[in-house]
């Protein structure tokens, strides 16, 4: 998109040049000195418009249409809510089949790999890097296990570059519109589902979609009184109990259709929340948070509330943080849940976060050599409750550390923003790896991966004065 000339450049109002004399267009280095510095308002200086193509090189095309400019940004829409969509078709005009998910899915990355590779850009390099593992992966698994398995474990992996590069591509400025377009409709459906649940059942016809769809049959919706995703409700008694005094007894769903997928996704929009913190107005941080905090009581979100917790905890104190800790979350609390199970003898088999973490540790003493080099399917039914143990059996151990370095450390790590996200998606896989793979999930995987890529690209140069307060308030 072309700027007139007088909006391409900010505007000092004391002064002739036309950037910071310090540091130039951008500066960067990334230790702590120069963030500091760089976090400090500057004098003199207009509103920034917009993204200078004098300063920070000329845009990606993708930006320089408008029309283009939103193509990213329907896509990740598409991404997000595709399921929603289907559902709705399976239950009000015609039954579908698994083939429509499976093309859904690959027509949104499709689009993105098409979107990306035709706004190539040198720092796609290390996304392309790891889809060739990925890739070169498949191949071996597929000569050795099973070739239809290793084609779904290569898809499931694959979102994660292909949405970064995506977002390498997009414009930044139509990113927090569109982050709460996404969260209204989320919201909307959210409240629907837990204040009329039978009009949303109606809508959607949950268990009819995921029997049609994903191969599961009525015996595996234990509550047959519910035409809700199996784990709606709990045979126990909510986490959050005194939510069943205001609103539908079960764990809602939204435009999730499950509702561990919408505890995910209030986790995501936290890790945003607070490392968009000073671009964002006091309306939409209050509207965001609030919003987010209703949708984590009425999906019962046990593994959102102490994950919310942490990632607020890590961005507000982002400034003291050593750069190596990301890459430490995943092998800390690994080893720490290890120690947990070997003191107190927990054992598996209850549905509560304890449980879980016995069942996930109790899977990996169980893995033999051929399970960690991702040559056996023998316990990929256990797995379903255990990210760790279904990257392991679907990547190998080689791939889960590829795809953690890739999680905690692909990052510039070079300003606010870049520092508290990285430390967000750091601890929300590093937590989900305990008890599933959802992290994995399009549904919310797109909008994670295609984030990390729009505030990788840098296009707004970090010396800006920001628009709001200096920090995150006392948590």
């Amino acid at each position: 998109m072309a700027f007139p000339a007088a909006l391409n450049r900010i505007t000092p109002s004391n002064s002739g040049f036309d950037q910071h004399p310090l540091y130039g267009p951008f500066s960067p280095s990334s230790d702590h000195a120069s963030l500091e510095l760089r976090d400090q308002p500057m004098q003199g200086y207009a509103a920034y418009p917009g993204p200078d193509p004098t300063l920070a090189g000329t845009l990606p095309r993708a930006q320089q249409s408008p029309v283009a400019a939103h193509l990213p940004y329907w896509v990740l829409v598409g991404a997000v809510s595709f399921n929603a969509v289907l559902a709705f078709i399976n239950g009000n005009v015609t039954t579908l089949s698994p083939a429509a998910v499976i093309a859904a899915e690959l027509f949104f990355i499709g689009t993105a790999v098409a979107i990306a590779l035709t706004h190539y850009r040198s720092k796609m390099a290390i996304p392309i890097a790891f889809i060739v593992w990925l890739f070169l992966f498949m191949i071996l698994r597929s000569a050795i296990v099973d070739p239809a398995s290793s084609i779904k474990f290569f898809r499931d992996v694959l979102i994660a570059p292909v949405f970064v590069m995506l977002g390498l591509c997009t414009d930044r400025r139509l990113l927090v519109p569109y982050l709460l377009f996404i969260h209204v409709f989320v919201v909307t459906f959210g409240a629907l589902e837990a204040f009329n649940t039978p009009l949303y059942s109606s809508l959607f016809h949950i268990k009819s979609y995921f029997i049609n769809t994903r191969g599961l049959s009525e015996e595996n919706f234990w509550n047959t009184d519910s035409d809700l995703f199996v784990s709606a409700t709990r045979t126990g008694s909510r986490f959050i109990s005194w939510a069943d005094n205001i609103m539908a007894a079960h764990r809602v769903s939204s435009i999730f259709l499950e509702p561990v997928s919408l505890g995910a996704y209030c986790i995501v929009i936290a890790g945003v929340t607070f490392s968009l913190w000073r671009s964002l107005s006091l309306i939409t941080r209050t509207a965001l948070l609030g919003s987010t905090f209703f949708l984590i009581v009425a999906c019962d979100g046990r593994l959102a509330v102490a994950s919310v917790f942490f990632v607020a905890a890590a961005c507000a104190c982002w400034r003291i943080l050593p750069r190596a800790m990301p890459i430490l979350y995943l092998p800390v609390i690994l080893l720490l849940c290890f120690l947990f199970v070997s003191v107190t003898n927990q054992v598996s088999g209850n549905d509560d976060f304890p449980g879980r973490i016995a069942w996930t540790v109790e899977l990996l003493k169980d893995f033999d050599v051929a399970d960690l080099l991702g040559a056996s399917d023998a316990h990929l039914d256990r797995a379903v409750d255990s990210g760790v143990g279904y990257l392991i059996l679907s990547q190998s151990v080689f791939g889960l550390i590829i795809f953690w370095i890739y999680t905690s450390s692909a990052t510039h790590y070079a300003n606010r923003e870049q520092i508290c996200y990285t430390h967000a998606i750091a601890l929300y896989v590093a937590f989900n790896a305990l008890i599933s793979y959802g992290f994995l999930s399009i549904k919310t995987a797109a909008l994670i991966w295609m984030i990390r890529g729009v505030l990788e690209d840098r296009q707004t140069p970090p010396w800006l004065p920001p628009r709001h307060s200096e920090g995150l308030p006392t948590l």
